[in-house]
């Protein structure tokens, strides 16, 4: 059996977050979607239909798999935004002996594929039409999964997701790494520290609340609070004195301090320094700066909205989060200066520079530069030039693909970029979320 991953029509509401990969890329819990499914199915074959502009870049991602449609063969099809390690309904699906499909809440997200319904199902689906490529399979299911619909799902759902992550791939009660004597583990038995991390003097992990993992390499420095469920990424490393709240998730090669709550880093990020981070999603290579702050509760303590584009911003037409705690969503290679500020939901592009002690726009498009008030376009030469130097700095070179792909972004995001600056570029203003 082949499995294959595929992005429907809603891969492109996550925002920023999918202008440079692809929807199951993205991180919820400790591992990636992808990671997910893919660790329901060691054994299968993995292709994966992606957008055509990220095609290119997806192969450099993910060189053991085919992107593309799979042959001519029986194969599971798996829709990119799911999210759930909960693999029984995949598994029994997989192992029916004739076609199924599984929907949630009256969206097919799976369904099994005969070998000859194979490209029908292709065809339409690389159209983003998934009814149409599981119209002739028999037996749908209606079942409880987490279809997620922007990053919002990923940052309410990652708590509950390090604990399914953890239950099938990290033992509780593994202490590979070094633990200074001074340290205090509370739960120890829910507690994974992997091969090469290390816990410094003082720090405290609390997994009373949920399972806390230190992936390979982390480290924990002295005077640090991580409170369960949480995981640090590979290679991350957590400053001293930070204070890690319950449901945070770090990816790889992060450099995180100060108080973060309830989010999630792609990885590749830094936040170093002071500063509250909560209920946030964080892209890769991004930089937040000295006492960075966002807002994540409405002072109404009603239900946070975000904004999709420009014009909706302009408009005042936010789509209701459904959640009371939502902070920020931030789109790769974005900086920000010392004492940024940014409201309830707000939302920030990718390759954005920003600055100012004046409260942030809550939705700032991609390839912006500036202060409130005084926004410009941030140009794609000098932006690509300074990713390339941070890229440098963990010896990761900037892909030809990725390069590429950032510059087509640029192109794609124009008229969005047009539209903020017109109304916003020269007079700031944060409208209320």
């Amino acid at each position: 059996m082949h499995l294959c991953l595929y992005e429907d029509r809603e891969a492109g509401a996550f925002g920023p977050l999918t202008l440079l990969r692809p929807v199951f890329g993205l991180r919820c819990g400790i591992l990636t979607l992808a990671e997910k499914v893919a660790a329901a199915f060691p054994d299968a074959p993995i292709h994966l239909l992606v957008r055509p502009r990220l095609e290119e870049w997806t192969r450099q991602l993910y060189p053991a798999a085919h992107v593309g449609g799979p042959p001519e063969e029986e194969t599971l099809f798996v829709n990119g935004r799911l999210c759930m390690t909960d693999d029984e309904a995949l598994h029994f699906m997989a192992a029916s002996a004739q076609e199924s499909s599984f929907m949630s809440q009256g969206v097919i997200f799976a369904a099994k594929v005969r070998g000859e319904r194979v490209k029908h199902a292709v065809r339409y689906l690389l159209e983003g039409d998934a009814e149409r490529a599981f119209e002739d399979v028999r037996y749908p299911a209606d079942v409880q999964g987490f279809l997620a619909r922007s990053s919002a799902d990923l940052i309410r759902w990652s708590p509950r997701q390090i604990g399914q992550d953890v239950k099938y791939l990290f033992e509780g009660g593994v202490m590979r790494g070094q633990i200074d004597e001074t340290a205090s583990l509370l739960k120890r038995d829910a507690i994974h520290l992997a091969r090469g991390s290390r816990v410094m003097a003082g720090a405290v992990l609390n997994a009373e609340a949920g399972p806390i993992v230190i992936r390979e390499n982390a480290t924990v420095e002295p005077l640090v609070y991580i409170e369960g469920p949480a995981v640090i990424g590979e290679g991350s490393i957590v400053r001293a004195g930070a204070r890690i709240r319950g449901g945070t998730s770090i990816g790889p090669v992060c450099r995180v301090g100060g108080e973060i709550a309830g989010s999630v880093f792609q990885g590749y990020a830094n936040k170093q320094h002071d500063g509250f981070l909560g209920h946030s999603f964080v892209g890769e290579w991004v930089n937040l700066g000295a006492n960075t702050n966002t807002s994540d509760l409405k002072n109404t303590y009603t239900n946070v909205r975000h904004y999709r584009s420009a014009r909706d911003y302009l408009d005042k037409k936010g789509e209701d989060s459904g959640q009371l705690m939502l902070g920020l969503t931030v789109g790769d290679y974005t900086k920000t200066g010392i004492s940024t500020s940014f409201t309830t939901g707000s939302t920030v592009g990718v390759g954005c520079n920003l600055y100012g002690t004046d409260l942030m726009p809550a939705y700032v498009p991609s390839f912006v530069w500036g202060a409130p008030g005084a926004f410009e376009e941030h140009k794609i030469d000098p932006m690509v030039e300074t990713a390339m130097r941070a890229m440098e700095r963990r010896q990761t070179p900037l892909a030809v693909e990725l390069d590429a792909l950032i510059r087509v972004s640029h192109e794609e995001t124009a008229a969005d970029r047009r539209i903020f600056m017109d109304a916003v570029g020269k007079s700031g203003g944060a409208a209320r979320p």
